[in-house]
């Protein structure tokens, strides 16, 4: 079970940092377009289309990296007060009734919304350009997938800690 986490974790913290590089294109980007924009009145065609694509695939593909580091917003007013075997209890427990549940009916909606994509080469009429979407579209459920499987390691781990008395969930 410690092999299966270990390894879910390092597919989860390579991709955070792989996709951590975005935020400086995404920079570089929004800096060009602003540069063309306003000092030689020229703005890009493309600019606004990239800097939504960038953005999505930098909050989808850094879910799980985020929930790896423990970053997800929690309201811990009772949590922080519990001894490792009750956060690991509460962990499981919502971790069934809320985070599966609901990841996985929105991983199961997605597959089909982007197959569609797809096949209908999905093009964006938002901007002048109508860049293809699918593929910016597949980073949402792969995002979902890698959130799933971190969920599965802060799971096991949660249980590590009930049925071996680990001193915390982490």
């Amino acid at each position: 079970m410690n092999r299966l986490i270990r390894m879910i974790d390092s597919v989860n913290d390579g991709c955070g940092k792989a996709v951590s590089w975005l935020v400086l294109v995404f920079t570089l980007v929004l800096g060009y377009e602003i540069v063309l924009r306003y000092v030689f009145n020229a703005p890009t065609k493309w600019a606004f289309d990239i800097s939504y694509m960038l953005g999505g695939t930098y909050f989808w593909l850094g879910a799980g990296y985020t929930m790896l580091k423990k970053k997800h917003v929690r309201i811990d007013i009772f949590y922080r007060k519990f001894s490792s075997q009750k956060k690991a209890l509460a962990d499981i427990f919502f971790s069934l009734i809320f985070f599966f549940p609901l990841w996985g009916i929105l991983l199961y909606k997605l597959i089909p919304y982007v197959y569609l994509s797809w096949v209908t080469n999905e093009r964006s009429m938002q901007g002048y350009w109508m860049p293809i979407l699918y593929p910016f579209k597949t980073v949402m459920p792969l995002g979902v997938l890698l959130l799933l499987l971190q969920g599965v390691a802060e799971f096991l781990r949660a249980v590590l800690v009930l049925t071996h008395g680990k001193g915390s969930c982490r």
